[in-house]
């Protein structure tokens, strides 16, 4: 009877036999509606033995009190409830999804390792605790190089296996052990790291683990700042650090305590990095600190477009006039042929190109900003 079927279970209607062209019923073919309303078609047996949600992606959120809540990607999370939840000993550091296995690193030192089975979904009960570090020097940032997973623990980097999830080699980054990694992208030829409390970033190779470069970002920020004022640029200087970095399009990018941002063209070739790097600095930026770094790839139907900014004055302008600058905008309007964005999120915003003096200064620098550049 139809109250005897599985309500996740749709068979597939006798009509379809109708059509020469179309498969039989007869083949043992279905539907499997999930309970997000989605359908997947196959065997009743392959349905039965597999989780309709498996292939779906989704997104994993760790929270100070050591929680991950996971959400389907389709969710609405404003009304709808995490579909998994998993709690632990110790605050959630840092996710990184590789190989079919999320990696989550605790506040503890504990790395935990989540699999799953093909066509089944996490299994919150099927996972594997590795000790890589201590309560006092915990796993701060992970990475995927070459196929390993690099683990930045204090001033170490443990490269780790992911299919026997064995240690397979570890260094230091300098010989200051109270600092610890806070920033590694991954990049042909190797890796960029930065530690804690750090204007200097080096360059690792990704398989030999050899320093191949290293860029201190001091000067140059330093000259970003000349027209700052000058209490303002000499507490910049005595604290500055790095605090993001992000590879994109053979760039490396590179945020700061002092908000200016700063780019460095980086090549494949180990040979040409014998040659001093010199960075440079982007005129606009951040009052404070540069949060984070990001990119986004548009698709290609997507156009952005640019306004050029309004000027002064216009209320007072009649509306002939309002539409007659209105066309000669619009023919002036920049449009982007490239599909990727770079994201900066800091504390204020700053041209760097005024000087103290400058009605703008000081104004918003305690509002979050959001920089978008065009690559």
């Amino acid at each position: 009877s139809e109250e005897e079927q599985d309500p996740g279970f749709l068979p597939i209607s006798s009509t379809f036999s109708q059509n020469r062209n179309s498969e039989s019923p007869m083949d043992g073919r279905a539907m499997r509606r999930s309970s997000r309303g989605s359908f997947t078609r196959g065997s009743l047996e392959d349905l039965l033995s597999i989780d309709p949600e498996a292939y779906q992606s989704s997104m994993w959120l760790g929270t100070e009190d050591g929680c991950i809540h996971v959400y389907q990607s389709s969710d609405n999370i404003r009304n709808r409830k995490n579909s998994m939840k998993m709690q632990h000993s110790a605050s959630v550091m840092c996710i990184l999804y590789l190989d079919n296995q999320v990696f989550v690193s605790l506040a503890n030192g504990e790395l935990i390792v989540y699999q799953r089975e093909a066509g089944h979904f996490w299994d919150p009960q099927n996972s594997k605790s590795l000790s890589l570090g201590s309560p006092g020097s915990p796993v701060t940032k992970m990475v995927s190089v070459a196929g390993k997973l690099w683990c930045g623990c204090q001033n170490r980097v443990v490269i780790l296996n992911t299919a026997t999830l064995l240690q397979e080699h570890t260094f230091h980054i300098g010989q200051d052990s109270n600092r610890s990694v806070t920033c590694m992208v991954s990049c042909s030829p190797g890796i960029w790291i930065a530690l804690q409390s750090s204007a200097q970033v080096r360059l690792y190779h990704a398989t030999s683990y050899e320093q191949l470069a290293e860029v201190d970002i001091t000067p140059l920020v330093h000259k970003m700042l000349a027209g700052s004022d000058a209490i303002i640029r000499q507490h910049k200087a005595a604290c500055l650090r790095i605090t993001a970095l992000l590879v994109c399009k053979d760039l490396l990018w590179i945020g700061t305590s002092a908000g200016v941002v700063l780019t460095l063209s980086i090549t494949a070739n180990a040979t040409s990095l014998k040659t001093p790097l010199t960075p440079v600095g982007l005129s606009q930026g951040h009052t404070g600190h540069v949060r984070f770094l990001t990119s986004i790839e548009l698709p290609d139907s997507f156009d952005i477009i640019f306004p050029l900014p309004r000027d002064p004055g216009t209320e007072k302008l009649s509306d002939t006039e309002k539409r007659d600058l209105a066309r000669h905008r619009s023919s002036n309007m920049v449009l982007s042929k490239s599909k990727m964005l770079v994201i900066s999120g800091g504390d204020g915003y700053e041209d760097f190109r005024l000087t103290n003096s400058s009605e703008t200064v000081g104004r918003d620098d305690s509002t979050n900003h959001l920089l978008l550049w065009r690559v």
